[in-house]
């Protein structure tokens, strides 16, 4: 199967890539390398059947011909990062509009099939303890940098279902929680890598308020599974699923198993909301219902959150090695 991968430098997409190949799967990656990194698809850089197009997905004709009928469009790019995205609202909102349309235009010129990657954070500041795919949905204040995030990806699911339905394009959206895995970067504001980072070279882990915020994180392999699980169940098609961990934990208890593991001397310090972030844009519970998934296919995340830790603090003392090497 051909199968074409929008952001594949990047943290999600690179792993996909590598995954997909290892399955025999002919993979066309395409990234402007604008968050993604080359480095990330070292492992699977001379394989053939890697096409790689180093280009924004907007200028189609850069990469249309790869998409033959059939081939499935696994769509991950776009701006991603909580400082990204604070720091340009704007060109967030339009860059991820425009990619996701070109996405489905070339879908249905060519006859080809898209998952979309959406986000949890189109559920807003649900009062449900556990939000599931019927749930209404909802964006924060408009004059706070993050919404325009929101704002975009509920657009995208809009359209993506709008191709389905009036223009005969199969889609799937998945809606990620927490995602966290190896080749993480904390310079987009995550928070896992930040904290391994901070603990390791002593700096003070920083929560904000009292730290009492709650989410699930999901091990980058168990997405993968959802993901190609539900590529190839025909009966996901034009569906929207909750991809992420049933269990949560507070960001003080992540940043105390973490100081503990790492056997760090950093001071674990409260620190208020940054104004960018204060009042309705903080988000404070986030836990998804994988019900759907797991009955129409039988996926549920088979690494636990401590486990995840323990390998990402892993991770990272290796690299750390090689870096000082």
């Amino acid at each position: 199967m051909n199968i074409i991968i929008t952001g594949a430098a990047g943290f999600i997409g690179s792993h996909l890539t590598i995954k997909l190949l290892a399955l025999n799967h002919h993979v066309t990656a395409i990234d402007n390398l604008s968050t993604g990194f080359l480095d990330n698809l070292n492992p699977v850089k001379d394989h053939p059947d890697l096409t790689l197009i180093i280009d924004d997905i907007q200028n189609t004709s850069a990469w249309d011909n790869q998409a033959k009928n059939g081939d499935i469009i696994i769509h991950l790019a776009a701006t991603v990062g909580v400082k990204k995205v604070y720091a340009d609202s704007y060109n967030t909102l339009i860059n991820n509009l425009d990619s996701t349309q070109a996405v489905l235009e070339v879908a249905r010129n060519r006859k080809c099939k898209v998952f979309m990657a959406s986000t949890s954070e189109v559920y807003g500041q649900s009062e449900k303890p556990v939000l599931s795919e019927t749930d209404s949905l909802s964006v924060t204040t408009t004059d706070q940098g993050r919404s325009s995030y929101v704002i975009s990806k509920l657009t995208n699911e809009i359209s993506c279902l709008n191709y389905h339905q009036l223009k005969s394009v199969p889609v799937i959206i998945g809606r990620f929680f927490n995602v966290a895995g190896e080749n993480q970067k904390s310079e987009f504001g995550m928070v896992i890598p930040t904290f391994i980072e901070n603990a390791l070279d002593g700096k003070p882990l920083i929560l904000y308020n009292d730290g009492s915020q709650r989410r699930s994180f999901c091990y980058i392999e168990d997405v993968l599974s959802a993901i190609i699980t539900l590529i190839l169940e025909p009966r996901a098609w034009g569906n929207i699923f909750n991809i992420g961990n049933d269990t949560t934990i507070t960001i003080k208890e992540l940043a105390e198993y973490i100081h503990k593991k790492c056997n760090s001397h950093s001071e674990i310090s409260y620190a208020a909301m940054p104004a960018e972030r204060s009042g309705k844009s903080e988000i404070y519970s986030r836990l998804p219902s994988i019900k759907k998934i797991n009955e129409l296919t039988g996926w549920k995340p088979e690494v636990y959150w401590q486990k995840t830790i323990d390998l990402l603090i892993a991770n990272v003392k290796k690299d750390l090695i090689i870096d000082r090497l």
